[in-house]
Parts: C-alpha cells; sequence; structure tokens
C-alpha cells in the first residue's frame, strides 16, 4: 500500500545565494514549497527570490537581532514555518597562532553560532507546525578540516553535538533536528580548495577534484542538488523517525581508513 510523502510547504534557508543554499531552495521550490530566503548577499537572494517566487531577507547570518527579524517575516509572509535549512558556511583560514584569531571568531561565528541563532529564534514556529531543521555540518565535523581550518573543524564539529541537543529538547515537542555531514561539494568553496591544490601540484581544476577524490569510493564530488535531495528527504515525512541523526554523504570517504590505501 503506498503513501503519499508529505513535504514541508513553508520552507527558511540560509545561505541561499550560496552554491549549495542556491540547489537548496531550487530542489524545495521545485517539491512545491513556498521558500523564504537569507544571505548576506542581498543582490544574490534577491535575484534567486525573483527566480523562484520566493521572498528575500537578506541579512547578516551572524547577527541574532538580524536573524530575529528574519524569521519572523519569514512566518509572516508564507503564513508559519515548516522546515528551516541552515546552509551558511564559509572555510576561513585559522590556526593556533594569534594572528589567525580572527579568522576563528569569524568561523565560529559562520557556521555554528549563526545555525544556532536562526533554530533558536524559529524553533516556537517550528512546535506549532511539528516541523524539522536541517543544518550543514562537513566531514571536517567528522574527522578533520584541511591544514588551516581549525575554526572550520571545531564549528562543524559543533553543529553535530548542537543537533543532537536540539534533537532531543525538541523532540516532545514534535521538532526533528538533523545534520548532513558532506564531503567535497561543486561549489565556490569547494573551488577555492581545488584552486589551491591545482597551482600547488601543476594539475587542472578537474585534475584537482579527480586527486582530492582518488581514495573516495565513489571517485567524485558531489553535486550541490545531489545534497539539496539529502535536506529534502529529511524534512519530509520518509524522514518521520529520524532525529538527531547526522547524514554522511560524502561519496563513501567516510569508511576508508587512509591507513590501508598502501594496499591499492
Amino acid at each position: 500500500m503506498s503513501t503519499s510523502i508529505q513535504r514541508p510547504s513553508r520552507v527558511l534557508i540560509s545561505g541561499a545565494a550560496g552554491g549549495l543554499g542556491t540547489a537548496v531552495a531550487r530542489r524545495f521550490a521545485a517539491d512545491g514549497a513556498r521558500v523564504a530566503l537569507t544571505d548576506l548577499n542581498a543582490e544574490g537572494v534577491a535575484a534567486l527570490a525573483d527566480e523562484l517566487g520566493g521572498v528575500a531577507l537578506p541579512a547578516d547570518g551572524t547577527d541574532r537581532d538580524a536573524l530575529k527579524i528574519v524569521v519572523a517575516r519569514a512566518a509572516e509572509e508564507l503564513g508559519g514555518i515548516d522546515a528551516v535549512i541552515a546552509t551558511q558556511g564559509a572555510q576561513i583560514p585559522s590556526t593556533t597562532s594569534p594572528k589567525t584569531a580572527k579568522g576563528w571568531d569569524l568561523s565560529i561565528d559562520i557556521n555554528l553560532n549563526g545555525p544556532f541563532y536562526l533554530a533558536s529564534e524559529a524553533v516556537p514556529h517550528l512546535v506549532q507546525s511539528r516541523g524539522s531543521i536541517v543544518m550543514i555540518s562537513s566531514s571536517a565535523g567528522l574527522f578533520s578540516g584541511p591544514p588551516g581550518t581549525a575554526g572550520y573543524t571545531a564549528a562543524k564539529t559543533g553543529v553535530i553535538g548542537l543537533v543532537r541537543w536540539l534533537a532531543r529538547e525538541y523532540g516532545p515537542h514534535g521538532v526533528r533536528v538533523n545534520a548532513v555531514s558532506p564531503g567535497w561539494i561543486r561549489t565556490a568553496l569547494g573551488e577555492g580548495a581545488m584552486k589551491f591544490l591545482a597551482e600547488r601540484d601543476g594539475l587542472t581544476i578537474e585534475e584537482a577534484y579527480d586527486k582530492a577524490t582518488l581514495s573516495v569510493p565513489l571517485r567524485r564530488a558531489a553535486a550541490p542538488d545531489e545534497i539539496a535531495a539529502v535536506c529534502a528527504f529529511l524534512s519530509s515525512s520518509d524522514a518521520a523517525m529520524v532525529t538527531g541523526h547526522t547524514l554522511i554523504a560524502d561519496g563513501g570517504a567516510a569508511v576508508i581508513d587512509s591507513s590501508t590505501e598502501i594496499f591499492n
């Protein structure tokens, strides 16, 4: 006996002008949702909202007061909120050196504090709709990011802990909270890393992607719409019993023990 899949019809997406956020917005709009889009890039988010018939709510994603207004306006414009997809993220150089202290602070603000503020403001609306939150972590949150990304690694690890806590706290109110942990994605963030690798090793961008994914079982980076599909699944009724979970969508990279690669 088949049952129809219930999908959220009123969705707020942060980081919506980025490569992944744009793909997420387009996926939910294609599934019939009305979307409210927020990003620091006002021009980019306005263009996407115009394309999708959505609501553009430009804001600094690290400013809780600004996000409070975003959530209130999203709920007003959409008539409520069924799902929040927090895709905002950035890799900013940070190490133990005092010279990169600002990079550490900004990494935490963008990748962890922002999603926390957004979720905190949205929770009352999600309790009313018995909705869900999906946050984007990273393979860096499970293991470690590249050299020089201390703040990014710590923040993405923090996202996983935050998701677990939110799931426990608000599960009794019918709110589900999950994370997606991608590996390499073909976005501007991934492209920046590939440009560095290409310049360092004398490769083309495609050769850099091939090198970066050489030990990944699927041998490739993800397309943004593939991660968007995972977000759509986690916010749908097909995942009705899934909460507090981090879904790894990395082409199988997490199952590889690098110390065994000498045998390949």
